[in-house]
């Protein structure tokens, strides 16, 4: 009798452990969760013009939520890119330093269910240190966020519309779609498999070189290094629809440190 109560409590902390992980890794990919972290995303494009150049960016991203008293929630995003682009007016060669940063706000209501929701505004600053690195525009517009998570599967988008409003007169003006679509699905011991390319329309751009459209997906895993949670994420991506001197394919890691409140 012992035992079998012995066994029956093993199994019922395994389960809510198990649960309790799931429940973590699961927060730690929903774009609107009440979490402080730092994400490091690095993204490096193959085949980029005539020449086959490769660019990389990494972007440093910290989102840092702010929850008020009426349970509403601000979730602050900011996207530091440090980019090394090919100097195209050279044979060989590179430009790298800081691009344009990108800071967006989302106010999320409080709420139950599987399906949450957010809205707010994207903007970007002409911070970039090489005109070949940002467009040198300051430029905001509107962006949506819609979260829906059962108990294996997450799916979420992110919608953002962006135009510029002040920045370098002489620089072509910006007018950019925005579409981020996320599905994860959750593995047993923390493990994931997950898609989330950027799509991208320049509205501003000629017929045919609009929009840039990557498929692809990869896997993930949330993990501990001491007691701080951590998250990494592969992925790949093939790039279906591009501009004529767009990359051909993109490799993606991204480690997130995961910070308590």
């Amino acid at each position: 009798m012992t035992k079998n109560i012995i066994l029956l409590l093993f199994i019922v902390l395994s389960s809510s452990t198990f649960a309790q992980e799931k429940d973590a890794a699961m927060a730690a990919q929903n774009p609107l969760a009440s979490i402080i972290s730092l994400p490091l995303q690095n993204n490096t494009n193959f085949g980029i013009g005539d020449t086959n150049r490769t660019a990389n960016t990494l972007n440093i991203q910290p989102i840092y939520p702010i929850t008020f008293s009426n349970s509403w929630v601000l979730i602050n995003r900011a996207i530091i890119p440090i980019e090394t682009f090919p100097d195209f007016s050279k044979s060989s060669g590179s430009i790298t330093g800081l691009g344009d940063i990108n800071y967006t706000a989302w106010f999320s209501p409080p709420g139950g269910g599987t399906l949450t929701w957010g809205f707010g505004f994207v903007s970007l600053w002409p911070t970039a240190t090489d005109d070949m690195l940002g467009s040198g525009k300051f430029s905001i517009g509107p962006s949506f966020v819609l979260v829906n998570m059962t108990e294996k599967l997450m799916v979420a988008a992110i919608i953002s519309d962006w135009f510029s409003i002040a920045g370098d007169s002489e620089r072509d003006d910006v007018n950019t779609f925005y579409l981020q679509y996320v599905a994860t699905y959750f593995l047993p011991n923390k493990w994931y498999l997950t898609t989330a390319p950027i799509n991208t329309a320049n509205w501003k751009a000629e017929s045919g070189q609009k929009w840039t459209i990557p498929v692809g997906g990869g896997f993930g895993k949330m993990f501990k290094w001491g007691n701080m949670p951590m998250d990494a994420t592969a992925q790949v991506f093939y790039y279906a629809v591009k501009p004529d001197d767009g990359p051909d394919w993109q490799l993606r890691f991204q480690l997130k440190f995961i910070f308590p409140k």
